[in-house]
């Protein structure tokens, strides 16, 4: 079907009212509208996102997922566009609904990852939802390598025609110890946490005195406090002088994928 300019411009009407719509809470009628509007011009991604975000509000995942689903293969490989961020997020979202956690994980970063190029304010959002699903992910790797562990180490003591409550050879233990290393939660190293929220660093940056801060918290400062480093007192001319703390940031995302407990200290 070939969508006509005045068939693209009622689409266009219907739209802003579903817009209106979802900004009231009235997500139901919202979705009716860009429906109406999807009818006129099927090849708009933006009217499947719009509606996936209402159905999102609704709950209704089966939907989240249809929806999200069509935007993106209506925007291709156009990686780069904002349709296909949100088409990633909305879809890492129903993916994780359905406890399909590495599916979620995979279209989450691609969300994340066009949201920071396009320096989007959802990426914190994203973010956050990322960390969810890896943490998610991590609770149900350590819980059945624990019921494994708990099996074994019962198959072994039966072997060996000892007690349930007796301990291994200490040799046998060690390995235990050892392979249990990845579920155990400790503490993540200070230099990964921001001075200022003293969380781990979603999107860190660089301010001229050397300091790293996290992006949106070092913004805060500089537009409510005054603009000098929080730290050493070293006047800042404005955002235009924050470089994005890349290495820093890699170095966190493999510290993540190595302790992947330390998602849920993610806020």
């Amino acid at each position: 079907m070939t969508t006509t300019a005045a068939d693209r411009k009622a689409a266009d009407e219907l739209k802003a009212e579903g817009n209106a719509l979802f900004t009231k809470g009235k997500f139901a009628a919202a979705i009716e509208k860009y429906t109406e509007a999807v009818t006129l011009s099927p090849d708009w991604p933006v009217l499947y996102i719009n509606r996936g975000m209402a159905a999102r509000k609704k709950g209704d995942w089966e939907r989240v997922e249809a929806d999200a689903s069509l935007a993106l293969g209506l925007v291709g490989g156009s990686s780069e566009s904002r349709e296909a961020m949100k088409g990633h997020y909305l879809l890492g979202l129903a993916m994780g609904q359905r406890g399909q956690h590495e599916r979620s994980k995979h279209h989450l970063k691609k969300a994340l990852e066009a949201a920071r190029e396009a320096n989007d304010n959802i990426k914190d959002e994203i973010w956050r939802e990322l960390a969810a699903a890896n943490y998610s992910n991590w609770q149900m790797e350590t819980a059945a390598r624990k019921a494994t562990n708990v099996a074994l180490r019962r198959q072994l003591l039966e072997l060996l025609g000892k007690q349930q409550d007796e301990p291994l050879p200490a040799e046998w233990e060690s390995l235990f110890r050892a392979a249990a290393w990845k579920d155990s939660a400790s503490e993540a190293p200070s230099q990964f946490t921001c001075p200022l929220t003293m969380e781990i660093f979603r999107d860190p940056v660089v301010a001229p005195s050397g300091r790293s801060y996290e992006r949106s918290a070092l913004q805060e400062h500089l537009k409510k406090v005054g603009k000098f480093d929080p730290i050493t007192r070293q006047p800042i001319a404005g955002e235009e002088a924050l470089v994005a703390n890349v290495s820093l940031r890699a170095a966190i995302e493999l510290f993540l994928e190595e302790h992947p407990w330390g998602w849920g200290e993610v806020k």
